[in-house]
């Protein structure tokens, strides 16, 4: 029971000024006398070990009400309110503030951002399988959002490369960016990430005794602790905690809470008190020089897609020092565009940069544009953040290679219908997985099949021409009325296309119908769905043999549908999710068309419950589904 909730208002009241009382005493007492005699004349592991001699047995707080009440003296703003490091904007006005108490989360809460703030484990609990006493020591809990609590959830912290989740302060949620990591991460605002990666480096430290077994126990421990004592983390996350380190450097608030925490812990954080101790523990020999040699073999060549997509490869640079990554920078202009990188100061991936550790010896760069040449220089460099060093003498390797054109000829499933409507006006969009040449030319039907191989024809026939090159994730939409003069819409046969309200079918296709038709997607609406005996008709359809259900067609009951699932993730995912219509908002009442913002990649977060019938995952791919999320496959998975 927390006593916060259950003191009378006027207790509460001095407890709270009591907690104020002693973060203003306490910030002014500093580090006690001879505390870290221990440590006097150590580096690299043995000032780590003298540092967890220093620290260990601390006192050990119970989570309720221990947690929750140590945060009045912890975690308060100079305006009394809870310092949440989620939501707060240093210099600015958050968008909201908690109170303390009052605002406490209590059996659920945080199904929207602003609604309670909560105990935040920056080291997620599941990775040392929430014992104690790490699950209750302050030094890396804070009073946090519960929202975006559960938006960190068990991930790492990182820089975020692909973003699919903001918080109203600027956190972020995605794919990471940093070297050495691909999955999904968790990167606060920049000016709190010093504060978390000093409280890593707490952890690594008074845990020295027992970290090396945690990467056991969770994915995402695996990823960033190497099962050892020391240095503990792996090369990409320690590189990136020193680099949040000196980027960030110890505020009066970091300095207050120590202050704070010991009054109740009785041990401190050393790197907050020394932040020298960062670099003596984990580069006791000072920053590398730079790199010895440059990289061998650099070289080009088209990726996948060919006319989007660029894959570089080289052999790894060897010799007396040798590099922690490399930077890649590319121009569309030429090599004389590309500018050499600065010691000292870091280049993030993004656009034509990318970072990329020692070792993996290749990279991709997606979403370029077809018929391009691309030119691209490498920079090996040791160490990180503002001791970066980056090797720039000439000559420095490059290459450069041009991308294809896109594609004029589709296959089934290079597009899918994603909006179907029979009922005042009749639309139609759909979705382009695969970039279009200019002039790409794509025709739409409502004739039927009288077999799964025989078409009929009478109906009218719509057609598209893409009029400049179209890129991949683009959606495309057509309603009855639609004034298409000028536009990429025109009618090949006749002026009258439309659906019937007692059900219909729609395909897409190449070529001349009845003729030489390829059939691309399809789709039947309205009716009982396909038919597989008696005879056909203007709305009642075979399913053609050149598709398939649930692939690159569907089928549901009512006039009118739309895709309504996730819009990010690579081709052969959301070609899956668009082809089932449980993925689909579906009535017989009107419906709105959405506003899509499709984005194709490599990879794909599942974050709504999903069915597919297969699950194709090409070479390169990843595909997360979040916790609590259910993603149901009643097919296959494929895996190339």
């Amino acid at each position: 029971m927390n006593i916060c909730q259950t003191l009378p208002i006027r207790l509460r009241a001095l407890f709270f000024l009591a907690g104020l009382s002693l973060f203003f005493l306490t910030a002014s007492g500093g580090i006690p006398p001879g505390y870290y005699n221990l440590a006097t004349g150590q580096n690299g592991e043995a000032l780590q070990i003298a540092l967890y001699n220093i620290i260990k047995d601390h006192v050990v707080v119970n989570y309720t009400p221990g947690v929750w009440d140590a945060f009045y003296s912890t975690d308060p703003k100079p305006n009394g309110k809870v310092w949440d490091m989620y939501s707060d904007v240093p210099g600015g006005t958050p968008p909201y503030e908690y109170t303390f108490g009052m605002n406490q989360c209590g059996t659920g809460g945080g199904g929207v951002e602003g609604d309670c703030y909560s105990r935040e484990h920056s080291f997620p609990k599941s990775w040392f399988d929430d014992t104690s006493p790490m699950n209750t020591d302050l030094f890396h809990i804070f009073p946090t959002d519960q929202y975006v609590n559960n938006m960190h959830s068990n991930y790492p912290f990182a820089v975020v490369e692909t973003v699919t989740k903001v918080s109203q302060n600027g956190c972020k949620k995605g794919i990471c960016g940093t070297i050495g990591y691909s999955g999904i991460v968790f990167e606060p605002i920049d000016e709190y990430k010093g504060d978390f990666a000093r409280a890593y480096f707490y952890m690594a430290t008074r845990y020295e005794n027992v970290i090396s077994t945690w990467y056991s126990f969770d994915i995402y421990a695996d990823a960033v602790l190497n099962g050892t004592s020391y240095p503990a983390f792996e090369t990409w996350y320690l590189n990136m905690l020193i680099t949040w380190h000196n980027q960030d450097p110890v505020s009066a608030k970091e300095l207050a809470r120590n202050d704070s925490v010991y009054e109740i812990q009785h041990n401190r954080n050393p790197f907050i008190d020394h932040p020298e101790y960062v670099d003596s523990v984990w580069m006791p020999s000072g920053p590398m020089p730079e790199p010895a040699n440059h990289v061998t073999n650099f070289t080009a060549t088209t990726g996948i897609p060919a006319y989007s997509a660029l894959q570089l490869s080289w052999t790894d640079a060897t010799g007396s020092v040798t590099p922690a990554g490399y930077l890649i920078r590319g121009s569309a202009v030429g090599y004389s565009s590309i500018v050499s990188p600065v010691d000292g100061i870091p280049v993030s991936s993004g656009g034509l940069d990318k970072n990329i550790g020692q070792g993996v010896q290749s990279c991709t760069f997606s979403g370029l544009l077809s018929n391009k040449t691309y030119y691209f220089k490498i920079f090996p460099y040791t160490n990180a953040g503002n001791t970066i060093d980056y090797k720039t003498s000439e000559p420095v390797p490059a290459a450069n290679d041009t991308t294809t054109s896109g594609i004029s000829v589709l296959q089934a499933g290079d597009i899918a219908i994603i909006e179907y409507a029979s009922v005042n006006p009749d639309k139609l969009s759909f979705i382009t997985f695969k970039q279009l040449n200019a002039g790409t030319v794509i025709n739409f039907t409502d004739n039927s099949f009288i077999s799964p191989t025989t078409v009929r024809t009478g109906e009218g026939v719509l057609t598209y021409i893409a009029q400049t090159v179209i890129p991949a994730g683009t959606v495309v939409s057509w309603y009855s009325g639609i004034v298409i003069t000028g536009t990429e819409w025109s009618f090949s046969t006749s002026t009258t296309f439309s659906f019937a309200e007692s059900g219909d079918q729609l395909f897409a296709y190449q070529g001349t119908w009845g003729t030489n038709q390829s059939l691309i997607c399809g789709l039947n609406a309205g009716n009982s769905g396909w038919i597989t005996t008696g005879p056909a008709s203007a709305n009642l359809s075979y399913f053609p043999s050149a598709l398939t259900n649930e692939v690159n067609s569907l089928t549901f009951t009512k006039k009118n549908g739309n895709y309504n699932l996730i819009s990010s993730g690579s081709a052969n995912v959301l070609g899956s999710l668009v082809a089932n219509p449980v993925n689909w908002t579906r009535s017989d009442a009107i419906l709105t068309t959405p506003s899509w913002s499709f984005s194709i990649s490599n990879s794909t977060i599942i974050n709504q419950n999903a069915t597919v019938l297969h699950l194709p995952v090409g070479g390169g791919e990843i595909v997360t589904v979040q916790p609590g999320i259910v993603l149901t496959v009643t097919g296959n998975t494929n895996i190339n």
